[in-house]
C-alpha cells in the first residue's frame, strides 16, 4: 500500500500531539525502592479533531480514512499546531556525515552564525519526525549539531536534506473504529476525531 500524505488544505480545529516514551518500572515489594528502565521505540501519538467540515472537505477526509483501511495503512502526518519552526531555519541544511544515529546529529549548510532551530521545534530526518531539545546554533561556517528526541532510529545518508516545514512522521490509525459516520443530511456539517500512532519501523 502506498504511503499517503495528509491533505494540506484540511485543517483540524484541535491538534494534540505528544511523544510517548517506553519505560518499565520495577518496584521492590520489600523496601519500596523503584528502578526504571528506558526502552527504545518512543513514538508520536496525535489526536485530530475536526468541527464543521464543509461537504467537500468531509468527503475527502472520509475517502482518505477509507484508503487507510484501519491501522493497516500509513500516512505522513505533521503537527498542525507547530507546522513551521520558530528558528531561522535558513540555508540549505543537510546531513553532515554518514552513520549517525541517537540523540545528536551533525548537519551543515545552515545560515552562518544563526539559530537554525529553537528548543521545541520539529524537523524531519528521513521518514522520522524529531523534536529539537536545545537551541541549534550554527557556527560561522554553517555547521550545527542538533540535539533531538526521539533518538534517530535509522542513519540518514550523508548529504540528505533536513525538512523543517511540516516535519512529518509515518502514522497509522489507532484502530478500525476511526472516522465516524457520513452525514445523511445534505446541509449538515461533519465533525469527527481521529487518533494516530507512529509506525516506529519506518
Amino acid at each position: 500500500m502506498a504511503l499517503l500524505v495528509f491533505p494540506s488544505d484540511i485543517f483540524p480545529t484541535e491538534c494534540d500531539s505528544r511523544l510517548v516514551p517506553r519505560t518499565q518500572v520495577f518496584s521492590n515489594p520489600f523496601n519500596g525502592s523503584v528502578q526504571t528502565l528506558s526502552l527504545p521505540g518512543a513514538y508520536w501519538q496525535a489526536q485530530l479533531s475536526f468541527a464543521n467540515l464543509s461537504r467537500d472537505h468531509a468527503a475527502r477526509l472520509h475517502a482518505l480514512i477509507t484508503q487507510l483501511r484501519g491501522p493497516s495503512g500509513r500516512i505522513q502526518l505533521w503537527d498542525h499546531a507547530f507546522a513551521t519552526p520558530r528558528g531561522a531555519a535558513g540555508g540549505n541544511p543537510t546531513i553532515n556525515g554518514a552513520g549517525q544515529v541517537g540523540g545528536l546529529l551533525n548537519i551543515k549548510g545552515c545560515t552562518p552564525s544563526s539559530v537554525f532551530l529553537k528548543t521545541g521545534d520539529y524537523c524531519q530526518i528521513g521518514l522520522q519526525r524529531v523534536m529539537v531539545t536545545a537551541d541549534a546554533i550554527a557556527n560561522a561556517t554553517g555547521l550545527c549539531t542538533l540535539q533531538v528526541e526521539a533518538p534517530i532510529r535509522y542513519a540518514p545518508a550523508n548529504g540528505s536534506a533536513i525538512i523543517v516545514n511540516k516535519a512529518s512522521a509515518v502514522m497509522m490509525l489507532k484502530d478500525d473504529d476511526q472516522g465516524g459516520r457520513r452525514s445523511s443530511k445534505k446541509l449538515v456539517l461533519s465533525s469527527l476525531s481521529l487518533t494516530f500512532f507512529e509506525d516506529v519501523n519506518t
